[in-house]
């Protein structure tokens, strides 16, 4: 798999970020719990000011709706047409997350709080350019009225369930991949966590701004590291892996969630620290196989940039020669491409297993280097 310069580069080995992975295995009696609630808008956005409801992040940083669009929906609502259910994620604690409706929610906020004008009607043209102040009090009241449909996924639906419940809400429009789901599911410590990392400069730096931010690649490849890295060093309590990533990084997400300040900062500040050190040691292709064709170069590895983060995480800085740090750490990167084993998939046991035994002995290398 080789990609130009141009192409901002993919990341090479199993991807899942576009769900085509293999289909979830059957489950029987799985418990699915699912209420069909409404409320009035009136009543929703009350719900949401007092923090019943949360808003949660959009997906695609830039899917955010013209005004256009949040013209037509106030219009619609006006006429009396219906509009489409909106989907909220219920955890463990009884709060809940907007996970399909949110621009529907928004526009509604924006409206009613006089921070939105009307433009481009069709039906009702005479009210272009106003806000909600602005309309008829028999048209406030209808809208503040209007009943708003919903389902709540609720505990103990499983966390596989859930995706799947996902992608097929989705099936309409751009399909979130996994990562977005997650991303939705588990807002918090864990989310904030990985957005920083993915924003640093240290990752930019070290990926050569060869993992593309769209579709949350970035905070996927994120994501991987701070699980395997945890469940390498045994600081996950009560969460194994049996070759199901999903459920691994969904078990990690809720589990950084719960976790103290001072271990996010830890684990951050472990991150930060690999990252630069790559950056400074091996430079832009350090997670990048190298090529024979001129020109060209392959991909950002994800087993690779598992492997060497958790290598450098493990070192401390100026402990060790910086000169001989590289030649010895691309021989081990020629040794492995010409295994193979950090190409295709790389989610089984023993796929890990080979990756951080590799990890390990690159370790011990590097002390007698």
């Amino acid at each position: 798999m080789i990609n130009t310069d141009d192409d901002k580069m993919e990341i090479e080995a199993q991807d899942e970020l576009e769900l085509t992975g293999p289909p979830y295995p059957a489950v029987i009696d799985t418990q699915v719990r699912i209420a069909k609630e409404q409320s009035s808008v009136f009543e929703f956005l009350r719900k949401e000011s007092r923090g019943e409801l949360v808003l949660a992040p959009d997906f695609q940083r830039n899917d955010v709706w013209d005004e256009k669009h949040q013209s037509e929906l106030i219009e619609s609502i006006l006429m009396g047409i219906p509009i489409p259910l909106i989907y909220l994620f219920e955890n463990e604690q009884g709060e809940r997350q907007i996970i399909d409706g949110k621009q529907r929610v928004t526009t509604l906020k924006l409206f009613m709080n006089n921070e939105l004008a009307l433009t481009s009607l069709f039906m009702l043209p005479k009210l272009k350019g106003a806000k909600f102040d602005d309309i008829p009090p028999l048209l406030q009241a209808k809208l503040e009225d209007y009943l708003l449909y919903y389902y709540v996924i609720q505990p103990p639906t499983p966390e596989h369930v859930k995706f799947n419940i996902f992608e097929r809400i989705n099936r309409g429009g751009i399909s979130l991949n996994k990562q977005e789901m997650r991303h939705a599911l588990y807002q918090g410590k864990a989310t904030t966590l990985i957005q920083e990392l993915a924003d640093s400069e240290a990752f930019k730096n070290a990926t050569g701004n060869g993992v593309r931010a769209n579709r949350m690649r970035d905070r996927y490849l994120i994501l991987r590291f701070i699980a395997f890295y945890l469940y390498r060093t045994e600081q996950l309590s009560d969460i194994d892996y049996h070759s199901d990533i999903d459920s691994f990084l969904a078990a990690t997400m809720k589990y950084l969630n719960t976790a103290s300040t001072a271990f996010i900062e830890q684990i951050k500040e472990h991150c930060l620290l690999g990252l630069t050190m790559i950056y400074q040691t091996l430079g832009k292709e350090a997670f990048r196989f190298e090529t024979k064709e001129a020109g060209q170069k392959r991909p950002v590895n994800m087993g690779l940039f598992e492997m060497l983060l958790f290598v450098f995480s493990q070192l401390k800085s100026g402990a060790l020669d910086e000169h001989k740090i590289k030649p010895c750490i691309e021989q081990y990167k020629s040794a492995i491409d010409a295994e193979g084993s950090f190409a295709g998939g790389i989610d089984s046991k023993e796929s890990v297993d080979i990756r951080f035994n590799w990890a390990n002995k690159i370790i011990q290398g590097l002390k007698y280097a």
